[in-house]
């Protein structure tokens, strides 16, 4: 059984795609398509993810977002070496994260107001890592790996130097930081960076019953949930609470839907309002 759930648009196969994106339900599912690379990141792999999240973050019949890899040998390996290697032998300079048109992609992960589950069909390595760093969710395949490496080759982990102290205690993301090793997706579930690993038969099921499980839910509640979060982040309680951004639940049509589906014992028809 496959770890990626395959599309099933037959015009999201090119092989011209590093990027597939497909809408199933009201879930977009965004994968990483280079799996001769082990889907490692080009540039233009880059702009086709931020492309595939700005326009899953836009499309009002999506309440949730998925990001995952083609194959079961790698989530993403991080930026393309190769491609590297040869912009530095034409005397060109990489990009530099934040900066130009690549400057997105992590902050536009961030920034998708809808849950975003990265599920972990491979090892995620330096910018793999980070995209996973970027989701809300992480559900991991067993045997996988996960780490920042950028320091073995003299890169930076822009994402990760900041996002992992806050997501671990500072000691625990120092150290991976600086001896830039990769860890078991068990013991990173034991950090909590991981929220489930799962065996490689039951994967994609796995993945699909925990994504049908959130898609169940309000997307008003969805989207109020993740920009109140991502926005708040950091802010002290007493301006956290009265921040009060993203579409308002208590005045939906979605919260009059779900107290009568409630009182009626049915499930409730979300609208998106």
């Amino acid at each position: 059984m496959s770890a990626t759930p395959e599309p099933a648009s037959a015009d999201t196969t090119s092989d011209d795609q590093d990027v597939l994106y497909e809408v199933r339900g009201h879930a977009a599912w965004i994968t990483i398509n280079r799996p001769h690379r082990r889907n490692a990141m080009s540039r233009r792999t880059v702009e086709q993810l931020t492309e595939a999240f700005v326009e899953a973050g836009e499309d009002p019949d999506v309440y949730a977002v998925v990001i995952t890899g083609t194959g079961d040998k790698a989530f993403c390996a991080g930026g393309d070496m190769k491609e590297m290697d040869s912009i530095a032998r034409s005397g060109k300079q990489i990009h530099v994260p934040m900066t130009g048109r690549h400057r997105a992609l992590f902050e536009v992960m961030l920034e998708t107001y809808k849950p975003v589950i990265a599920a972990i069909n491979g090892h995620a390595i330096a910018g793999g890592c980070e995209i996973v760093l970027s989701a809300d969710v992480r559900i991991a395949v067993a045997g996988a790996t996960i780490g920042l490496t950028e320091a073995r080759r003299g890169m930076g982990a822009n994402l990760g130097s900041v996002l992992l102290p806050r997501l671990v205690p500072r000691a625990v993301a120092m150290d991976l930081l600086y001896t830039a090793r990769t860890i078991p997706v068990e013991e990173a579930q034991q950090l909590g960076l991981v929220n489930r690993v799962v065996p490689r038969e039951v994967f994609a099921e796995e993945v699909q019953r925990y994504v049908d499980e959130i898609l169940a839910n309000s997307p008003v509640s969805l989207r109020r949930y993740k920009e109140m979060a991502t926005k708040s982040w950091g802010l002290p309680l007493a301006s956290a609470l009265r921040l009060n951004v993203g579409p308002n639940p208590y005045l939906s049509e979605d919260r009059v839907e779900g107290v009568r589906a409630f009182l009626e014992k049915r499930a409730p028809a979300w609208t998106n309002r």
